[in-house]
């Protein structure tokens, strides 16, 4: 069966307020790194998306947590 598109919610969202660049200084790479280096969670292998790349799009996700 096929699933229906998700929507946002109508009227002004947070993305509309806040850019990659906040994200980047709220979150600094030098941290993500530390982060993932404790949690054994570092990339293993040179890649297109490395671990950080994908701790920032996660971050990105929750702003649209209320998308269904």
């Amino acid at each position: 069966m096929p699933r229906t598109p998700g929507e946002l919610p109508k009227g002004p969202r947070i993305t509309d307020r806040i850019s990659l660049g906040v994200v980047i200084k709220t979150f600094p790479a030098e941290t993500i790194d530390r982060i993932l280096e404790e949690t054994d969670r570092r990339s293993q292998r040179q890649r297109n998306l490395p671990a950080r790349v994908m701790v920032y799009y996660a971050i990105a996700l929750a702003f649209h947590a209320e998308a269904r």
